[in-house]
């Protein structure tokens, strides 16, 4: 006599609503899960818009964090890819921090120089103030910014 039963793999999910179902989660959120951070499903068919299957020591190992692999399993595993967007921040941080470290360094300069400025007006209206009252003209005003610019006291 044949069995018509199919057997049933406890163990494993079948689409996304019962990975949702096992993870107390809503469909959209375990797909994102997916994506953002890397949930361990697999496709059969090898597309990325065919169905799923999960194996719930996989998710539960997942969960918690504590992949617990064999040195053999771990020797012959390949490293995971980090997921696209998560590929996509990593990269625009990158690219922030090396932005705001060129953008410090120029303030940074720009303060030295500014501070240089002040102390050359400061020895110059010093130096105007000593000679004004000793009853003397100060030196001609020149640009050093502008070499070709300078003003006289007539």
């Amino acid at each position: 006599m044949v069995d018509d039963k199919m057997t049933v793999n406890t163990e494993m999910l079948n689409s996304w609503k019962e990975v949702a179902i096992y993870l107390g989660r809503g469909v959209r959120t375990v797909q994102r899960w997916e994506i953002d951070l890397g949930l361990p499903v697999r496709r059969p068919r090898g597309k990325p818009r065919s169905a799923v299957i999960a194996f719930k020591a996989e998710l539960d190992s997942w969960l918690t964090g504590s992949q617990k692999d064999t040195p053999q399993e771990e020797a012959t595993k390949k490293p995971l890819k980090a997921p696209p967007r998560t590929q996509v921040l990593h990269s625009n941080t990158e690219l922030l921090m090396s932005k705001t470290r060129q953008l410090l360094d120029r303030s940074v300069d720009l303060c030295t120089q500014s501070q240089s400025l002040c102390e050359r007006l400061n020895r110059g209206l010093a130096t105007t103030v000593v000679l004004a009252t000793k009853g003397l003209r100060p030196p001609p005003f020149t640009n050093h910014l502008n070499p070709k610019t300078s003003t006289t006291n007539s």
